[in-house]
């Protein structure tokens, strides 16, 4: 049985003050990264690769919403406004890395 990979981002957030900023880690997914998509359609922002720190700030933003790691009122140009900085924390050189075996336990096909 074959390893999944999570192809989307755990980002590491800083947030607030530089001299005591609040740290946020949170493991973006596919919700967050169609929300994206869809928001940027709408309101015609950049391509992704045209636009990386807006593309991993807005995904960042959606998956602590999700999470409810921050108040559902706080609005992506608030939120945008108030980070300090977003990096991905996802190694692609770690096999290990994010995987998860999908198939819960039972029964092997036949």
């Amino acid at each position: 049985m074959a390893d999944y990979k999570i192809t989307s981002p755990r980002l590491q957030i800083l947030r607030g003050q530089l001299d005591a900023p609040e740290v946020i880690e949170v493991q973006t997914l596919n919700p967050d990264l169609i929300a994206c998509d869809m928001t940027r359609a709408r309101h015609r922002w950049p391509d992704v690769k045209d636009a990386p720190f807006k593309w991993l700030t807005f995904i960042a933003w959606h998956a602590c919403r999700r999470e409810g790691r921050i108040e559902p009122s706080l609005t992506y140009e608030l939120w945008e406004a108030s980070t300090l900085n977003v990096a991905n924390l996802t190694d692609d050189d770690d096999p290990a890395a994010a995987t998860v075996d999908p198939t819960p336990p039972g029964l092997e096909p036949g």
